[in-house]
Order: structure tokens, then C-alpha cells, then sequence
């Protein structure tokens, strides 16, 4: 185990610790908890064997079972409208996000049915439209094949997440070949445009913005941080006829300017991914509300402790990255949404 992977898992034990403690104590009301999701799969070894996932790797069942975990304890899961008409001040609440635009995510519908829970979906409109593989997911499966350390693809994520899209996309394919970018099946492939208006007209599923190009906007001029945004508010509407009250910046990277611009399309809340708790009440078109925070669950890891520990208030797990995201601020975290 790197020294890195030690403190990671010194403060997840503590905050282990933390969580019990304070969840037998606290009041848990005034709430709203967000969670992102990427890719959903039915079982980690048969369906990460041909394709694996860089994010999250998280089965349908652990979503099932984070589900259960917020409903058995009185949780109410919310849409859109919802936090648009207002929640109330003493309520607690959560939201289920799903980034990016993977075919996948429709494994998550008959666990929202079972449940009663809506979501949210945030593809990313250009994916849709040309039907190509995203260029993280070509990355991790190349280097894979080529026998590359974790350590590398890491250092390689790291230097893309640098650049635009059109020029990250450029590397992979001058990297590992011109069909790179093409998908390998359901697994990595993003809704088609039928697809994902079928999935649109469910009754528990909204639509997000999450640019055109799943632009890392920091790495955009202004003029072309507005034209993301614009252009994934067009395609959305064009493939479905819904237009987008949220948007969940790439990467979770944001700034004033980035804030202005997507309120600017006439978006009202907005998602990052820095853990954490949002307050209520939530006032649409607010700062707060265009900077709301979201929690991550990670598959290797029990879901029950993790949606515990996003029930407690104080977390120095989330302590240390907040410090290690400002420390980097101007700079790409390896961590993507």
C-alpha cells in the first residue's frame, strides 16, 4: 500500500468512527445530500472483465442497496421540480444524479420504480449525437491491454483532463490508433438520440446540461465556456424536447465565470463534485445553488458506511480534499465526474 492509499484509508476509518458517533446524535433534518453516479453494471467480475470501469464501479445492486440505505431512514428522494417549488426547511432529502450520458444508466429504472426514487441524467449532448466512446474510457482500455501500470494511466488522465476535448481526443487517437474512440458495446456506449428520448419521457427522469463536448470549461475561453453550455441546451432540446434547468460541470470544474455563463443560458442550479452537505432552504439562481455539492461512492468499498459517512456532518476524509482541491485550484484533479 503507497503512503497515499495508507492516509486515504486512516481518515476513511475514522471517519467511520465519526459517522457513528455523530449519527447517534445529530438531527439529519434541513438537508439536501446529492450523489453521483457514472456507469451502472450487474456484476463487477463478469461486467468489468472486457471493459473496465475508470470511475466508480458500482453495481446495480449497490445502488439498489444505496437506495434502501436513505428510504429506510426516512430520506425523501427528490426531482427537479421538486427543489424548484421549494423543499421544506426541516425536511432531508436526497438527489440521484447520473453524469455523462452512459446507455447504461437505464439498469438504474426499475430500482427507481421499485423505490419510487427520481433522477437525473447529464449526457454529454455531442457523445450522443456522434455515438463515440469517451476518450477516458478508450484511455483505461488501451492502457490496460498494453500492460500499463495504474500509476500511468493516472499520469495520462491527468495530462488530458488539461485540454479540450477536440484535443484530448486528438492524443488518444494519435496514441492507440484512429478507431480508439469507437465503442465495444452497451457497457461504454452512450444513449443513441431515440434512446435517450424514450428515457426522457419517463415520469422519474429529468435531464441535465453537461456541455456539448464534456468540456472541461476551465480549460475554454469565455466565449466558448457559453457555447458548450448553449449548444448541449439546443441538442437536449432538439432530441427531446425537454430543456435543461441544471447543469453538472464537467469535472466538477468551475468559476465565476463559468457560474455566470450557465445562468446566463438560463440554468438555475448547478452541480459540482466537492462532497458535502446542502443547507436548506435553496434559493434557485443563487451562488449556492449553482455550486451545489454531491457525494461519490466508490465500489470498492461497502456502500452502507459510505452513505453513513455522507449523513455526517464533519468528515476529514472530505476535510482533506476540500484543502487538496484549493491547493490545486487552477490545476485538473485526477478524479473526473
Amino acid at each position: 500500500m503507497t503512503m497515499r492509499a495508507g492516509i486515504k484509508a486512516m481518515l476513511i476509518t475514522l471517519d467511520s468512527l465519526i459517522a457513528r458517533c455523530s449519527l447517534a446524535t445529530r438531527n439529519e433534518h434541513g438537508v439536501l445530500l446529492s450523489f453521483l453516479f457514472h456507469s451502472l453494471f450487474d456484476e463487477p467480475g463478469k461486467s468489468l472483465s472486457e471493459n473496465m470501469d475508470p470511475q466508480q464501479s458500482i453495481t446495480v445492486e449497490m445502488f439498489r442497496r444505496f437506495v434502501g440505505h436513505f428510504q429506510d431512514r426516512s430520506y425523501t428522494f427528490v426531482s427537479l421540480s421538486d427543489i424548484s417549488k421549494g423543499l421544506r426547511p426541516e425536511g432531508k432529502y436526497v438527489l440521484v444524479t447520473f453524469d455523462d450520458g452512459y446507455y447504461n444508466n437505464i439498469r438504474a429504472i426499475p430500482v427507481l420504480e421499485e423505490f419510487g426514487a427520481p433522477a437525473v441524467l447529464f449526457p454529454s449532448s455531442g457523445h450522443v449525437k456522434q455515438g463515440k466512446a469517451f476518450w477516458w474510457d478508450a484511455v483505461d482500455r488501451e492502457m490496460r491491454r498494453r500492460g500499463r501500470s495504474a500509476k500511468e494511466r493516472r499520469q495520462m488522465f491527468a495530462e488530458l483532463l488539461r485540454l479540450k476535448t477536440a484535443d484530448a481526443e486528438a492524443r488518444v487517437r494519435e496514441r492507440f490508433g484512429a478507431g480508439a474512440l469507437q465503442t465495444v458495446g452497451d457497457l461504454d456506449r452512450p444513449f443513441t438520440r431515440s434512446e435517450l428520448r424514450d428515457c426522457a419521457n419517463h415520469p422519474l427522469i429529468s435531464l441535465g446540461n453537461h456541455t456539448s463536448d464534456h468540456a472541461i470549461l476551465t480549460n475554454y475561453s469565455a466565449a466558448e465556456i457559453r457555447e458548450q453550455i448553449q449548444a448541449a441546451q439546443d441538442d437536449i432540446w432538439s432530441m427531446t424536447g425537454k430543456s435543461p434547468e441544471i447543469i453538472a460541470y464537467p469535472n466538477g470544474s468551475e468559476s465565476r465565470e463559468i457560474v455566470d455563463a450557465a445562468r446566463n443560458v438560463g440554468l438555475q442550479l448547478g452541480l459540482g463534485v466537492a462532497p458535502g452537505w446542502n443547507r436548506l432552504p435553496i434559493q434557485p439562481g443563487s451562488q449556492d445553488a449553482m455550486r451545489l455539492k454531491r457525494f461519490t461512492l466508490w465500489g470498492e468499498r461497502p456502500i452502507e458506511p459510505q452513505c453513513d459517512m455522507s449523513r455526517s456532518e464533519f468528515s476529514l476524509y472530505r476535510l482533506a480534499r476540500s484543502l487538496k482541491r484549493k491547493a490545486q485550484q487552477g490545476l485538473s484533479p485526477l478524479r473526473r465526474a
